[in-house]
């Protein structure tokens, strides 16, 4: 991963300003660098069949809790399971800052958030590349509206990512390595309806999470 393959303005964002003084813009720089240096991506995923009965949906026999995700998925013949981590070098190096400089600590923080969508976005190309399907929905993760956060665990456990890229979950829900993310995403022949309100920033209207999205502040 290089410094440029990170969006700067993302960054900004991620640590809620639009501009830095020289000094810190510098400062910002030199993290961008560093957290390039440790990061280490790793990334896995299958795909499976997706079966609605009744109001709910499963994939590859996976039961998925919740409404959201139901609907998310459907009319979904297959959908992508996905985890994707910067490395526990990552987690390293920002817990590191946290003790000795939270300005950097915070820099580290907001650039690594860049990088794992940067990586998950990676992710999406090669697997639309691969799988040539019409539709796709958004990346939906495990803790979106009522999908619950407690089936981490259960894709980690379907793509074995424990043993194949280090990933895991603490019995608190938390993803070790913590610059880490698992998702599901729909692949359909067929317009998908709305898969893209949850978090995407492409259409805040109709979204129910608006009002809190870090992405519209």
């Amino acid at each position: 991963m290089k410094p440029s393959d990170l969006d700067r303005n993302e960054i900004l964002m991620y640590m809620g300003t639009s501009q830095l003084d020289e000094e810190l813009s510098k400062m910002l720089d030199s993290c961008i660098r560093e957290l390039c240096r440790a990061a280490q991506p790793r990334t896995i995923y299958r795909v499976l069949p997706v079966v609605h009965k009744d109001s709910q949906v499963s994939i590859g026999g996976l039961a998925l809790q919740g409404r959201d995700i139901a609907l998310h998925l459907s009319g979904c013949e297959n959908a992508v399971l996905m985890a994707a981590t910067l490395s526990s070098a990552v987690d390293a190096l920002i817990r590191r800052a946290q003790v000795t400089d939270m300005t950097k600590a915070l820099m580290y923080d907001a650039a690594a958030g860049a990088a794992i969508e940067r990586v998950c976005g990676e992710l999406e190309k090669e697997i639309k590349a691969k799988y040539v399907y019409p539709y796709y929905t958004a990346r939906f993760s495990a803790g979106y509206g009522d999908f619950p956060i407690t089936q981490q665990a259960d894709i980690i456990k379907t793509l074995d990512a424990s043993r194949k890229i280090g990933l895991t979950v603490t019995s608190a829900q938390t993803l070790l390595p913590l610059k880490s993310v698992t998702a599901v995403i729909g692949m359909s022949h067929q317009p998908v309806k709305d898969a893209r309100r949850f978090g995407c920033g492409r259409s805040c209207e109709e979204c129910p999470y608006r009002d809190g999205c870090k992405l519209r502040k």
